[in-house]
């Protein structure tokens, strides 16, 4: 049987799209039968062009949905080739121009409806409480994504989109998205040789693009570090901006007050990957490599794909927790990491002596505190560290099946003046995720008080010797990757992730 015979039995009958049932409806076209018919009286003007509105508007979503290739579709419509791209040509059109700008861009909502979606954490970390709720400022995230292009005969091109850290080239496309995941605006795509700041620089020299025009001074920017260069201009001009820190010169570890404060920003950032994240997983098109030919209405399949999520996604809503963690972290903002401090005064990433190593399973460890997930999730203040901790388990004991960690019960005649007393120091070593050379030290300091057993009350102290691991905000996911198991997975059985994979290259190691 010839392929194009085999694709032939994939073929569905578009033309009524109701009469689909809904889960072919959904992995086909990505929608319900009533938002696509929903979507279809909003390009009205597309049944003047093409004889069947519906089938052409299928054909494009099934194209932005599944990726295939114009070959593909005419096998799974029945139709010429020549008329699916004629008709895929129109049906862009109509939405760029009937749908889109309704969904999409700076002119389709005002500034108090980008404030109007700001989320309970985002503002309560970063907003001023004493502002009257109608001159509250919008809280926005920005981010550049990108989609990968072909390799071009044309130099220039081909210049312009290699990019030195993904080894490949691509486009950016740049995304201004709301706390709730809601995209305020798509801009470019740009030069895979144009960074975050750049772009950012350029939109705001640019009176086309309307930044400046549509934000009011306070309104506030979250961004990541590679906006560090046009942080200064947007505070030129008038515009809040917050940034994970930077390290000091000579530094190997941010202190406490940058690692918190990094927090903030990362409690509330999260937002914009998951938007990223969203547009990859509901049109494949854009995880696969754009034909030249086809690059050339990448720009508008983006802006499509980015209003489809805005008219038909769920908005990101707050976890229940939210209110509690915008306390916790206020609380702890300034709280200084006596313990980080101790453990560097007295070196003891280099002292093995004072240490007797010992089995996740040992009697001792009974004193360490039983806790719920939520209260991991509380320790965390969100979940993305309880997410890594299963993987960095598996790494621990991938070798011998133990988890170890070690102990030390006598703590120096001091120690009880800064941490408090009858307490005993635990100590893990977890390889990094990134550098197998590398492993991290994390420290727990555990209250042996009855008072307060299996609670989190009874971690009273912790750090890590990685990069953020002297904040008390939260806690990174080498120091969850400790508490999560002793605390919680050792009493699951919960076993490392994708054990078969360990041995997929042994033959060739021998």
């Amino acid at each position: 049987m010839s392929m194009m015979q085999r694709a032939a039995n994939y073929q569905f009958d578009f033309s009524n799209v109701r009469m689909m049932a809904p889960h072919l409806c959904h992995y086909w076209l990505g929608m319900s039968p009533d938002q696509f018919y929903e979507l279809l009286n909003c390009i009205p003007n597309l049944s003047q062009q093409v004889p069947n509105a519906a089938i052409a508007l299928s054909v494009y979503l099934v194209k932005l949905r599944t990726g295939d290739s114009n070959e593909r579709l005419v096998t799974l419509f029945n139709k010429p080739r020549s008329t699916l791209e004629r008709w895929m040509t129109k049906t862009r059109n109509s939405l760029i121009n009937d749908f889109v700008p309704f969904q999409l861009g700076f002119n389709h909502m005002s500034i108090q409806d980008v404030a109007s979606r700001n989320k309970i954490i985002p503002e309560g970390l970063f907003s001023n409480p004493d502002l009257p709720a109608d001159v509250k400022p919008a809280i926005v995230i920005c981010d550049a994504t990108y989609v990968f292009v072909q390799s071009s005969s044309n130099y220039l091109f081909q210049k312009q989109t290699y990019s030195l850290q993904k080894l490949d080239n691509l486009v950016k496309p740049f995304l201004i998205v709301c706390c709730d995941g809601h995209i305020l605006e798509c801009l470019g795509p740009y030069k895979a040789t144009t960074n975050d700041a750049t772009i950012t620089s350029i939109n705001l020299n640019d009176e086309e693009s309307c930044i400046r025009s549509f934000f009011r001074r306070g309104d506030i920017f979250l961004l990541d570090r590679g906006f560090r260069d046009v942080i200064n201009e947007l505070q030129g001009h008038g515009f809040v901006t917050h940034m994970p820190e930077s390290l000091l010169e000579n530094e190997h570890q941010l202190t406490t007050q940058q690692a918190n404060r990094s927090r903030f920003v990362t409690m509330c950032r999260w937002v914009v990957e998951v938007v990223n994240g969203r547009i990859k997983r509901d049109f494949r098109l854009f995880r696969h490599v754009f034909n030249n030919r086809a690059a050339m209405h990448l720009k508008d399949d983006f802006k499509i794909g980015c209003a489809l999520l805005n008219k038909f996604h769920v908005a990101i809503d707050d976890p229940p927790e939210a209110l509690e963690y915008v306390a916790i972290a206020k609380n702890r903002l300034f709280l200084e990491n006596h313990l980080a401090s101790y453990v560097e005064n007295e070196n003891l990433n280099r002292r093995r002596a004072i240490f007797q190593t010992i089995d996740g399973n040992h009697p001792h460890l009974v004193r360490f505190p039983k806790l719920l997930i939520t209260d991991l999730k509380r320790f965390a203040l969100g979940t993305y560290q309880l997410k890594q901790a299963r993987s960095y388990y598996g790494e621990h004991v991938r070798h011998s099946g133990i988890y170890s960690v070690e102990i030390n019960n006598e703590i120096d005649d001091d120690i009880p003046l800064i941490l408090g007393l009858n307490n005993y120091l635990l100590r893990g070593r977890i390889k990094s995720r990134h550098v197998s050379s590398r492993t991290y030290y994390t420290y727990l300091l555990i209250s042996k008080d009855i008072a307060v057993a299996n609670s989190l009350e009874a971690i009273t102290g912790y750090c890590c010797s990685c990069l953020v691991g002297k904040r008390t905000v939260g806690c990174c996911a080498h120091i969850m990757t400790v508490v999560w198991f002793l605390s919680w997975a050792r009493y699951n059985d919960i076993a490392a992730p994708a054990p078969y994979l360990d041995d997929f290259f042994n033959e060739y190691d021998e």
